[in-house]
């Protein structure tokens, strides 16, 4: 978990052991774990484009998560890309690579 504006936010990573996603044929659809809990499942990321047009330019997913085990899932509202091993958001990640370009 982390901090941001004070609020507490999950930090989540694929349930299979990936540093990037950027292949263009699979894994369109990844199932997703909290980073202090990656044997356990709490939902699934599905990809909804890429960063660019390279082979080498990293999948966008949105991610669909249960917050708790009894709740019903939820889609959460930013897009996300998986960087050095954890679903990043994509605006954060844009503007870091934006500005070491």
């Amino acid at each position: 978990m982390n901090l941001r504006n004070n609020e507490i936010v999950a930090v989540y990573v694929p349930a299979i052991a990936i540093t990037q996603i950027t292949a263009r044929h699979m894994m369109g659809r990844v199932l997703v774990a909290l980073a202090e809990k990656p044997e356990h499942i709490c939902g699934v990321a599905r990809r909804v484009g890429y960063t660019g047009k390279a082979g080498s330019d990293l999948a966008i997913y949105r991610l669909k998560v249960k917050q708790r085990e009894q709740d019903n899932a939820t889609m959460l509202s930013a897009l996300f890309v998986v960087d050095d091993g954890l679903f990043v958001e994509y605006e954060a990640w844009n503007t870091k690579h934006s500005l070491e370009v």
